[in-house]
Protein backbone atom coordinates (compact mmCIF):
# COMPACT_ATOMS: atom_id res chain seq x y z
CA UNK A 1 0.00 0.00 0.00
CA UNK A 2 1.68 2.77 -0.80
CA UNK A 3 1.30 6.56 -1.84
CA UNK A 4 2.52 9.93 -2.50
CA UNK A 5 2.30 13.54 -1.69
CA UNK A 6 4.43 16.58 -2.44
CA UNK A 7 3.31 17.67 1.16
CA UNK A 8 4.26 16.52 4.43
CA UNK A 9 5.14 12.60 4.58
CA UNK A 10 1.82 12.31 6.51
CA UNK A 11 -1.30 14.03 6.95
CA UNK A 12 -3.28 13.33 9.98
CA UNK A 13 -6.55 13.76 8.59
CA UNK A 14 -6.15 11.61 5.42
CA UNK A 15 -7.59 7.88 5.37
CA UNK A 16 -8.21 5.11 3.21
CA UNK A 17 -11.39 6.51 0.78
CA UNK A 18 -14.10 4.33 2.75
CA UNK A 19 -15.67 7.20 4.54
CA UNK A 20 -18.04 4.39 5.79
CA UNK A 21 -15.56 3.11 8.21
CA UNK A 22 -14.28 5.70 9.67
CA UNK A 23 -16.01 8.76 9.78
CA UNK A 24 -13.95 11.19 11.98
CA UNK A 25 -10.15 10.97 13.10
CA UNK A 26 -11.12 10.74 16.52
CA UNK A 27 -12.77 7.68 15.43
CA UNK A 28 -9.43 6.35 14.23
CA UNK A 29 -7.22 7.75 16.69
CA UNK A 30 -9.36 5.41 19.38
CA UNK A 31 -8.31 2.74 17.46
CA UNK A 32 -4.68 3.13 16.72
CA UNK A 33 -2.82 -0.26 17.51
CA UNK A 34 -5.85 -1.40 19.70
CA UNK A 35 -3.64 -5.01 19.09
CA UNK A 36 -0.67 -3.36 20.94
CA UNK A 37 -3.20 -2.44 23.64
CA UNK A 38 -4.82 -5.95 23.26
CA UNK A 39 -1.54 -7.88 24.13
CA UNK A 40 -1.18 -6.42 27.70
CA UNK A 41 1.39 -5.90 29.95
CA UNK A 42 3.93 -8.80 30.04
CA UNK A 43 3.54 -12.54 31.37
CA UNK A 44 5.55 -12.20 34.50
CA UNK A 45 3.14 -9.30 35.24
CA UNK A 46 -0.31 -11.22 35.09
CA UNK A 47 1.61 -14.22 36.57
CA UNK A 48 2.03 -11.99 39.87
CA UNK A 49 -1.18 -10.25 39.60
CA UNK A 50 -2.93 -13.33 39.32
CA UNK A 51 -1.14 -14.96 42.36
CA UNK A 52 -1.58 -11.83 44.54
CA UNK A 53 -5.42 -11.96 43.53
CA UNK A 54 -5.72 -15.57 44.61
CA UNK A 55 -3.76 -14.74 48.13
CA UNK A 56 -6.09 -11.66 48.74
CA UNK A 57 -9.28 -13.53 48.37
CA UNK A 58 -7.82 -16.22 50.94
CA UNK A 59 -9.30 -19.44 49.39
CA UNK A 60 -7.28 -22.20 47.85
CA UNK A 61 -9.56 -21.74 44.45
CA UNK A 62 -12.18 -23.60 42.95
CA UNK A 63 -11.69 -27.23 41.94
CA UNK A 64 -9.89 -27.13 39.03
CA UNK A 65 -9.12 -23.72 38.60
CA UNK A 66 -5.13 -24.04 38.80
CA UNK A 67 -2.68 -26.67 37.22
CA UNK A 68 -3.79 -29.87 37.93
CA UNK A 69 -3.77 -33.53 36.16
CA UNK A 70 -6.67 -34.72 33.58
CA UNK A 71 -9.04 -33.16 31.54
CA UNK A 72 -10.15 -29.47 31.67
CA UNK A 73 -13.39 -28.18 30.57
CA UNK A 74 -13.72 -25.70 32.85
CA UNK A 75 -17.00 -25.23 34.77
CA UNK A 76 -20.56 -24.59 34.15
CA UNK A 77 -22.85 -22.29 36.13
CA UNK A 78 -25.00 -24.51 38.29
CA UNK A 79 -27.97 -23.99 35.70
CA UNK A 80 -27.50 -22.65 32.15
CA UNK A 81 -30.48 -19.78 32.13
CA UNK A 82 -30.36 -19.31 28.37
CA UNK A 83 -33.33 -21.03 27.71
CA UNK A 84 -35.60 -18.91 30.24
CA UNK A 85 -33.49 -15.68 29.80
CA UNK A 86 -32.71 -14.67 26.60
CA UNK A 87 -29.77 -11.88 27.46
CA UNK A 88 -25.91 -12.24 27.64
CA UNK A 89 -23.03 -9.90 28.60
CA UNK A 90 -20.32 -9.45 25.97
CA UNK A 91 -17.11 -7.81 27.10
CA UNK A 92 -14.90 -7.00 24.06
CA UNK A 93 -12.31 -4.43 23.55
CA UNK A 94 -13.03 -0.22 22.06
CA UNK A 95 -13.75 0.06 18.13
CA UNK A 96 -13.63 -3.60 17.49
CA UNK A 97 -17.02 -4.16 15.97
CA UNK A 98 -18.99 -2.49 12.93
CA UNK A 99 -20.46 0.98 14.10
CA UNK A 100 -23.79 2.46 12.00
CA UNK A 101 -22.11 5.48 10.28
CA UNK A 102 -25.40 8.08 11.57
CA UNK A 103 -25.29 6.27 15.13
CA UNK A 104 -22.51 5.19 16.62
CA UNK A 105 -24.56 3.71 19.58
CA UNK A 106 -25.41 1.09 17.06
CA UNK A 107 -23.42 -2.13 15.59
CA UNK A 108 -25.18 -3.05 12.89
CA UNK A 109 -24.24 -7.40 12.70
CA UNK A 110 -25.04 -7.17 16.74
CA UNK A 111 -28.36 -5.84 16.45
CA UNK A 112 -29.04 -8.16 13.60
CA UNK A 113 -28.13 -10.76 16.00
CA UNK A 114 -30.78 -9.83 19.03
CA UNK A 115 -33.41 -9.24 16.05
CA UNK A 116 -32.77 -12.74 14.64
CA UNK A 117 -32.62 -14.65 17.92
CA UNK A 118 -34.50 -12.76 20.47
CA UNK A 119 -31.00 -12.72 22.56
CA UNK A 120 -31.07 -9.24 23.84
CA UNK A 121 -26.53 -8.54 24.39
CA UNK A 122 -25.52 -5.98 27.14
CA UNK A 123 -22.25 -5.35 24.71
CA UNK A 124 -19.60 -3.70 26.90
CA UNK A 125 -16.35 -1.64 25.66
CA UNK A 126 -15.04 -2.71 29.12
CA UNK A 127 -11.08 -4.28 28.12
CA UNK A 128 -8.35 -2.19 27.30
CA UNK A 129 -5.24 -4.79 28.02
CA UNK A 130 -5.23 -8.05 29.07
CA UNK A 131 -3.47 -8.27 32.53
CA UNK A 132 -6.00 -5.66 33.77
CA UNK A 133 -8.82 -7.77 32.49
CA UNK A 134 -7.24 -10.90 34.42
CA UNK A 135 -6.54 -9.38 37.31
CA UNK A 136 -10.46 -8.19 37.34
CA UNK A 137 -12.10 -11.36 36.95
CA UNK A 138 -9.35 -13.73 38.19
CA UNK A 139 -10.66 -13.14 41.87
CA UNK A 140 -14.36 -14.65 40.84
CA UNK A 141 -12.99 -17.29 39.20
CA UNK A 142 -10.66 -18.53 41.90
CA UNK A 143 -13.64 -18.24 44.28
CA UNK A 144 -15.92 -20.03 41.95
CA UNK A 145 -18.75 -17.78 40.71
CA UNK A 146 -19.55 -16.04 38.55
CA UNK A 147 -17.76 -12.95 36.90
CA UNK A 148 -20.61 -11.48 35.50
CA UNK A 149 -19.78 -11.72 31.90
CA UNK A 150 -20.63 -14.68 29.31
CA UNK A 151 -18.30 -14.15 26.86
CA UNK A 152 -15.02 -12.32 26.42
CA UNK A 153 -12.47 -11.64 24.04
CA UNK A 154 -8.61 -12.40 24.73
CA UNK A 155 -5.56 -12.76 22.82
CA UNK A 156 -3.88 -15.86 21.58
CA UNK A 157 -1.22 -15.67 24.03
CA UNK A 158 -3.67 -15.85 26.80
CA UNK A 159 -5.22 -18.82 25.50
CA UNK A 160 -2.82 -21.36 27.71
CA UNK A 161 -3.26 -19.25 30.84
CA UNK A 162 -6.57 -19.11 30.85
CA UNK A 163 -6.71 -23.08 29.97
CA UNK A 164 -4.44 -23.90 32.53
CA UNK A 165 -6.07 -22.36 35.53
CA UNK A 166 -8.93 -24.14 34.14
CA UNK A 167 -10.90 -20.41 33.87
CA UNK A 168 -12.73 -21.05 30.65
CA UNK A 169 -15.52 -23.79 29.26
CA UNK A 170 -15.47 -26.12 26.49
CA UNK A 171 -17.51 -25.26 23.67
CA UNK A 172 -20.44 -27.00 22.90
CA UNK A 173 -20.19 -27.52 19.23
CA UNK A 174 -23.90 -28.56 18.98
CA UNK A 175 -24.93 -25.12 19.44
CA UNK A 176 -22.30 -23.78 17.11
CA UNK A 177 -22.10 -25.87 13.94
CA UNK A 178 -21.03 -22.92 11.63
CA UNK A 179 -17.57 -23.39 13.80
CA UNK A 180 -16.89 -26.46 10.53
CA UNK A 181 -16.62 -22.72 9.02
CA UNK A 182 -13.17 -22.09 10.12
CA UNK A 183 -10.27 -22.34 8.10
CA UNK A 184 -8.19 -25.10 8.88
CA UNK A 185 -4.66 -23.40 9.74
CA UNK A 186 -6.63 -21.00 12.07
CA UNK A 187 -8.56 -24.11 13.18
CA UNK A 188 -5.45 -26.39 13.78
CA UNK A 189 -3.89 -23.48 16.26
CA UNK A 190 -1.22 -24.03 18.76
CA UNK A 191 -3.25 -22.51 21.49
CA UNK A 192 -6.32 -24.03 21.47
CA UNK A 193 -5.65 -26.87 18.76
CA UNK A 194 -9.26 -28.19 17.16
CA UNK A 195 -10.84 -24.46 18.51
CA UNK A 196 -12.74 -26.49 21.24
CA UNK A 197 -12.54 -23.42 23.88
CA UNK A 198 -12.12 -20.61 21.64
CA UNK A 199 -13.75 -18.91 18.31
CA UNK A 200 -11.66 -16.42 16.36
CA UNK A 201 -12.71 -12.84 16.26
CA UNK A 202 -9.93 -11.03 14.61
CA UNK A 203 -7.08 -12.62 12.77
CA UNK A 204 -3.94 -10.82 11.40
CA UNK A 205 -0.10 -10.67 10.34
CA UNK A 206 2.52 -8.58 12.12
CA UNK A 207 4.76 -6.92 9.58
CA UNK A 208 6.99 -3.82 8.65
CA UNK A 209 5.72 -0.56 7.36
CA UNK A 210 8.15 2.10 6.29
CA UNK A 211 8.00 5.56 5.67
CA UNK A 212 9.11 6.29 2.05
CA UNK A 213 10.56 9.83 2.81
CA UNK A 214 12.74 8.97 5.25
CA UNK A 215 13.75 5.38 3.59
CA UNK A 216 15.34 5.58 -0.23
CA UNK A 217 16.36 1.80 -0.66
CA UNK A 218 13.18 -0.82 0.34
CA UNK A 219 13.40 -3.17 2.87
CA UNK A 220 12.26 -6.15 2.53
CA UNK A 221 13.39 -8.42 5.58
CA UNK A 222 13.00 -8.30 9.18
CA UNK A 223 17.23 -9.08 9.38
CA UNK A 224 17.31 -5.16 7.94
CA UNK A 225 15.24 -3.33 11.00
CA UNK A 226 18.08 -4.85 13.26
CA UNK A 227 21.23 -4.45 11.05
CA UNK A 228 20.91 -2.11 8.12
CA UNK A 229 23.34 0.36 8.81
CA UNK A 230 21.19 3.29 7.15
CA UNK A 231 18.56 2.57 9.50
CA UNK A 232 20.35 2.85 12.76
CA UNK A 233 18.62 5.00 15.50
CA UNK A 234 15.03 4.75 13.01
CA UNK A 235 13.84 1.48 14.31
CA UNK A 236 10.50 1.31 16.40
CA UNK A 237 10.02 -2.75 17.49
CA UNK A 238 7.20 -3.80 19.53
CA UNK A 239 7.46 -3.68 23.15
CA UNK A 240 6.19 -7.06 23.31
CA UNK A 241 7.69 -10.51 23.63
CA UNK A 242 5.90 -12.34 21.34
CA UNK A 243 6.21 -10.07 18.15
CA UNK A 244 9.72 -8.29 18.57
CA UNK A 245 10.90 -12.00 19.28
CA UNK A 246 9.28 -13.65 16.89
CA UNK A 247 10.81 -11.40 14.80
CA UNK A 248 14.55 -12.42 15.34
CA UNK A 249 13.57 -15.55 15.24
CA UNK A 250 12.51 -15.20 11.93
CA UNK A 251 15.65 -13.34 10.62
CA UNK A 252 17.82 -15.65 12.12
CA UNK A 253 16.21 -18.33 9.96
CA UNK A 254 14.61 -19.96 12.98
CA UNK A 255 10.87 -21.06 13.07
CA UNK A 256 8.97 -19.33 15.76
CA UNK A 257 6.43 -21.91 15.36
CA UNK A 258 8.86 -24.26 16.81
CA UNK A 259 11.94 -23.17 18.31
CA UNK A 260 14.51 -24.39 21.21
CA UNK A 261 15.84 -22.85 24.44
CA UNK A 262 19.18 -22.34 22.62
CA UNK A 263 17.34 -20.39 19.49
CA UNK A 264 15.68 -18.15 21.37
CA UNK A 265 18.92 -17.10 23.50
CA UNK A 266 20.10 -16.75 19.89
CA UNK A 267 17.49 -14.26 18.91
CA UNK A 268 17.94 -12.59 22.20
CA UNK A 269 21.05 -11.78 22.03
CA UNK A 270 20.61 -10.67 18.30
CA UNK A 271 17.85 -8.11 19.85
CA UNK A 272 20.73 -7.23 22.51
CA UNK A 273 23.20 -6.65 19.79
CA UNK A 274 21.35 -4.38 17.74
CA UNK A 275 20.22 -2.69 20.93
CA UNK A 276 23.56 -1.50 22.13
CA UNK A 277 24.52 -0.76 18.45
CA UNK A 278 21.66 2.24 18.61
CA UNK A 279 19.78 0.51 15.90
CA UNK A 280 16.15 0.66 17.72
CA UNK A 281 14.60 3.99 19.01
CA UNK A 282 12.18 2.73 20.65
CA UNK A 283 10.34 -0.65 21.93
CA UNK A 284 6.49 0.91 21.44
CA UNK A 285 2.96 0.04 22.57
CA UNK A 286 0.29 1.24 21.72
CA UNK A 287 1.50 4.69 20.46
CA UNK A 288 3.48 3.02 17.59
CA UNK A 289 1.64 4.52 15.00
CA UNK A 290 1.53 7.78 16.34
CA UNK A 291 4.88 8.32 17.07
CA UNK A 292 5.47 6.40 12.89
CA UNK A 293 3.16 9.37 11.34
CA UNK A 294 4.61 11.88 13.23
CA UNK A 295 7.73 10.96 11.72
CA UNK A 296 9.86 10.16 14.99
CA UNK A 297 10.73 7.40 13.29
CA UNK A 298 11.51 6.03 10.17
CA UNK A 299 10.26 2.35 10.09
CA UNK A 300 8.37 0.39 12.55
CA UNK A 301 6.59 -3.45 12.72
CA UNK A 302 2.90 -2.77 12.43
CA UNK A 303 0.28 -4.98 12.29
CA UNK A 304 -2.01 -5.48 9.46
CA UNK A 305 -4.91 -4.33 10.22
CA UNK A 306 -3.61 -0.91 11.76
CA UNK A 307 -2.05 0.12 8.36
CA UNK A 308 -4.42 -1.70 6.23
CA UNK A 309 -6.41 1.42 7.95
CA UNK A 310 -4.03 3.89 7.53
CA UNK A 311 -3.94 4.89 3.89
CA UNK A 312 -1.27 7.27 4.01
CA UNK A 313 0.89 8.89 1.13
CA UNK A 314 4.75 7.77 1.62
CA UNK A 315 3.54 4.44 3.64
CA UNK A 316 5.04 1.24 2.33
CA UNK A 317 4.13 -2.04 3.63
CA UNK A 318 5.98 -5.00 3.03
CA UNK A 319 3.21 -7.30 3.00
CA UNK A 320 5.43 -10.56 2.78
CA UNK A 321 9.19 -10.07 4.18
CA UNK A 322 11.43 -12.66 2.81
CA UNK A 323 11.74 -14.22 6.36
CA UNK A 324 7.67 -14.86 6.52
CA UNK A 325 5.40 -13.06 8.58
CA UNK A 326 4.10 -13.67 12.18
CA UNK A 327 0.39 -14.59 12.95
CA UNK A 328 -2.02 -14.03 15.75
CA UNK A 329 -5.83 -14.15 16.62
CA UNK A 330 -8.06 -12.54 18.92
CA UNK A 331 -10.49 -14.73 20.33
CA UNK A 332 -14.08 -15.09 22.07
CA UNK A 333 -14.15 -17.53 24.57
CA UNK A 334 -16.38 -18.20 27.77
CA UNK A 335 -15.46 -17.57 31.24
CA UNK A 336 -16.41 -20.38 33.94
CA UNK A 337 -19.98 -20.24 35.70
CA UNK A 338 -21.33 -17.87 32.67
CA UNK A 339 -24.76 -18.36 33.42
CA UNK A 340 -26.13 -17.64 29.56
CA UNK A 341 -23.66 -20.09 28.17
CA UNK A 342 -25.78 -21.57 25.37
CA UNK A 343 -26.75 -18.02 24.11
CA UNK A 344 -22.56 -16.91 23.92
CA UNK A 345 -22.12 -20.28 21.69
CA UNK A 346 -25.36 -18.77 19.55
CA UNK A 347 -23.51 -15.67 19.42
CA UNK A 348 -20.19 -17.18 18.39
CA UNK A 349 -22.03 -19.42 15.77
CA UNK A 350 -23.62 -16.07 14.30
CA UNK A 351 -20.30 -14.46 13.68
CA UNK A 352 -18.88 -17.50 12.22
CA UNK A 353 -21.19 -16.95 8.81
CA UNK A 354 -19.89 -15.85 5.83
CA UNK A 355 -21.58 -12.57 5.47
CA UNK A 356 -21.68 -11.67 8.64
CA UNK A 357 -18.21 -12.72 8.79
CA UNK A 358 -16.75 -10.00 5.82
CA UNK A 359 -19.15 -7.58 7.21
CA UNK A 360 -17.16 -7.54 10.20
CA UNK A 361 -13.73 -7.97 8.72
CA UNK A 362 -14.58 -5.21 6.49
CA UNK A 363 -15.15 -3.01 9.51
CA UNK A 364 -11.60 -3.63 10.88
CA UNK A 365 -10.01 -4.41 8.34
CA UNK A 366 -8.72 -7.90 9.73
CA UNK A 367 -8.01 -11.87 7.87
CA UNK A 368 -11.28 -13.28 6.70
CA UNK A 369 -11.21 -16.98 8.69
CA UNK A 370 -14.35 -18.37 7.87
CA UNK A 371 -15.09 -20.01 4.71
CA UNK A 372 -16.86 -17.79 2.22
CA UNK A 373 -16.03 -14.70 3.80
CA UNK A 374 -13.38 -13.67 1.05
CA UNK A 375 -16.21 -14.33 -1.43
CA UNK A 376 -18.94 -12.19 0.15
CA UNK A 377 -16.44 -9.55 1.04
CA UNK A 378 -15.46 -9.29 -2.67
CA UNK A 379 -19.16 -8.40 -3.32
CA UNK A 380 -19.27 -6.33 -0.21
CA UNK A 381 -16.03 -4.07 -0.31
CA UNK A 382 -14.00 -5.34 -3.66
CA UNK A 383 -11.40 -3.04 -2.95
CA UNK A 384 -10.84 -4.28 0.54
CA UNK A 385 -10.76 -7.24 -0.97
CA UNK A 386 -8.47 -6.30 -3.24
CA UNK A 387 -6.00 -5.35 -0.33
CA UNK A 388 -3.13 -8.24 0.89
CA UNK A 389 -3.03 -6.70 4.12
CA UNK A 390 -6.90 -8.15 4.44
CA UNK A 391 -7.13 -10.98 2.06
CA UNK A 392 -3.42 -12.16 1.92
CA UNK A 393 -1.62 -14.23 -0.92
CA UNK A 394 -1.32 -17.36 -0.96
CA UNK A 395 2.47 -16.88 -0.78
CA UNK A 396 1.79 -14.94 2.45
CA UNK A 397 -0.73 -17.35 4.27
CA UNK A 398 2.18 -20.27 3.64
CA UNK A 399 4.98 -18.44 5.30
CA UNK A 400 2.78 -16.78 8.40
CA UNK A 401 3.61 -18.44 11.59
CA UNK A 402 2.30 -18.75 14.73
CA UNK A 403 4.36 -17.89 17.92
CA UNK A 404 4.93 -20.86 19.81
CA UNK A 405 2.41 -22.36 22.54
CA UNK A 406 4.35 -22.58 25.74
CA UNK A 407 3.84 -23.16 29.73
CA UNK A 408 3.12 -20.13 31.72
CA UNK A 409 6.68 -20.60 33.56
CA UNK A 410 8.30 -20.41 30.27
CA UNK A 411 6.26 -17.10 29.01
CA UNK A 412 7.39 -15.83 32.35
CA UNK A 413 10.86 -16.99 31.67
CA UNK A 414 11.38 -15.73 28.33
CA UNK A 415 9.06 -12.27 28.89
CA UNK A 416 11.84 -11.06 31.87
CA UNK A 417 14.76 -11.70 30.11
CA UNK A 418 13.18 -9.78 27.09
CA UNK A 419 12.36 -6.75 29.45
CA UNK A 420 15.92 -7.08 30.68
CA UNK A 421 17.63 -6.72 27.23
CA UNK A 422 14.92 -4.12 26.19
CA UNK A 423 14.53 -1.85 29.44
CA UNK A 424 10.85 -1.88 29.97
Amino acid sequence: MTGSSPNSPFDPGRFVNRTRLRSTLAAKERELSRRSLLRGIAAGGMAAAGAAALSACGVKGAAGSSASNGPKVGHAAKTDLSDSEKKLVWANWPAYIDVDDKNPNLRPTLAAFEKQTGIQVTYLEVINDNNDWYTKINPALVKGVDTGYDLMVVSDYMLPKYRQYNYIQQLDLSNIPNHKNILPTVLDYPQDPGRRFSTPWAYGYTTIAYNKNLVKTPITSYAELFTRPDLKGKVSLFAEMEDTMGAALLALGYNPTNFTDAQFAKALDYVKKARDAGQIRAYTGNDYLSDFQQGNTAVTMAYSGDVAQLGKPNLVTVDLPKEGLLAWSDNMVIPNYAKHKKNAELLMNYYLQPSVAATLDDWIEYIPVVTGAEAALTKLDPSAAKNPLVVPTSAMRAKAHNFMSISLAKLDDYTTRFQQVTGQ
